[in-house]
């Protein structure tokens, strides 16, 4: 009985699981650099083991209904039960088998994201990004669609000019996407104007120069502005209901 206790106290302690985690995940990284060797390999599948305990231990202690209350149970559970095919990593051949291998492997990582939440005030944190999400959702909505609709645009206009940027409508919407971020910025509307006509090249940089004003520096900032106010104003209420509680007691104690 008492070995069940410390074992059901082991899976239940917060602190515990975050060592387990944080070793796993410098495991991971220092096994990146031996891929053949068998010693990570285990190590990696003894501690997906354990978490596979854990979830059995927990569900058995709290039962599944209040178990799967929790939204950082949901998420564990999950990536869990994503991790468990990596066991396979220990029984397969290296040479013989290696893209399963490797795919397989690829499905432990998912066991780090775990660290979210040991993160403090994550809670609080998830609930301002939430409030900050649905205030700026019909800015990033319109964003998404200018992004859409220019790319198919250039893509149009574009194709036959410079193809590896443009030769299709999904190549064309990850460089204006890039564009509208400010990666190499001024490097797409040069490559257009090297392989065209000079009015062609001259009236592209002025289009482009305008899309980068709007879209990638007034239009991000205004997405940014808008969530990062939104965050804020969350904040702002929870401290002024904070003030409203405060003066409530003070009142009480004024009359008594």
């Amino acid at each position: 009985m008492g070995k069940q206790n410390a074992i059901q106290s082991f899976f239940t302690n917060d602190r515990m699981m975050l060592v387990l985690v944080l070793v796993n995940t410098i495991a991971i990284f220092v096994g990146g650099f031996f891929e053949a060797s068998t010693f990570f390999i285990w190590s990696d599948s003894f501690f997906t083991i354990l978490f596979v305990i854990e979830a059995i231990v927990k569900i058995s202690t709290y039962g599944w209904k209040d178990y799967w209350k929790d939204g950082w149970n949901r998420f564990d559970f999950i990536l869990t039960v994503v991790a468990i095919p990596s066991l396979m990593n220990s029984f397969l051949d290296f040479d013989l088998a290696t893209n399963i291998l490797l795919s397989l492997r690829a499905l432990r990582i998912f066991k780090s994201f775990r660290l979210f939440k040991f993160i403090p005030n994550v809670d609080g944190l998830l609930k301002g990004f939430k409030v900050a999400a649905r205030a700026s959702l019909i800015v990033i909505i319109a964003f998404v669609v200018i992004v859409f609709v220019t790319s198919i645009l250039a893509s149009t206009l574009y194709s036959k000019i410079v193809p590896d940027l443009f030769g299709n409508p999904g190549v064309s919407l990850y460089t204006i996407f890039r564009y509208f971020s400010g990666d190499d910025w001024g490097a797409v509307p040069v490559r257009i104007a090297q392989n065209s006509p000079d009015i062609v090249g001259h009236l592209s940089r002025a289009g482009f120069a305008i899309i980068f004003f709007f879209g990638g520096i007034l239009g991000v900032s205004l997405v940014n502005s808008i969530f990062v106010d939104a965050m804020q104003d969350d904040d702002n209420a929870k401290i002024l209901q904070k003030l409203e509680d405060l003066e409530k007691k003070v009142d009480e104690l004024k009359k008594d």
